[in-house]
């Protein structure tokens, strides 16, 4: 297993590594493949991560590997992902029946309309 300072990296640190390094990496390049806007870049990646990572978590359940902790799914939402993790759950019917993990779920799109309509107002506002 990998290491990280002569302790095992947590699954945690190890999949947020992995996750969101891709998503960066994938970012960067349809940023520079097709000039779209960063952000634009950024929500298209992450969101294909978000769902690729949904996938992989269903793929392994049951197999004895470690799966990927729900903190690194929640991130991946709250970090622009949340409509991969939707279609992921309804596609690969994952994290579908668990309430404490849906009501977390639902607590990260809240605050993420909430900065959308903060934006809107503000900035929006302001043009």
């Amino acid at each position: 297993m990998e290491e990280d300072g002569g302790v095992e990296m947590r699954p945690v640190r190890r999949f947020a590594a992995i996750t969101f390094s891709i998503a960066i990496i994938l970012a960067a390049i349809i940023w520079w493949t097709f000039s779209v806007e960063i952000i634009l870049a950024w929500l298209f990646g992450i969101t294909l991560v978000t769902f690729l990572t949904y996938g992989f978590d269903k793929a392994i359940a049951g197999s004895g590997r470690t799966r990927v902790p729900e903190k690194v799914l929640l991130a991946l939402s709250f970090a622009g992902g949340s409509l991969g993790a939707f279609l992921g759950r309804s596609l690969f019917r994952h994290k579908t029946v668990k309430a404490s993990f849906r009501a977390k779920l639902w607590l990260v799109v809240g605050f993420q309309a909430f900065l959308v309509f903060i934006y809107i107002m503000w900035v929006e506002a302001k043009i």
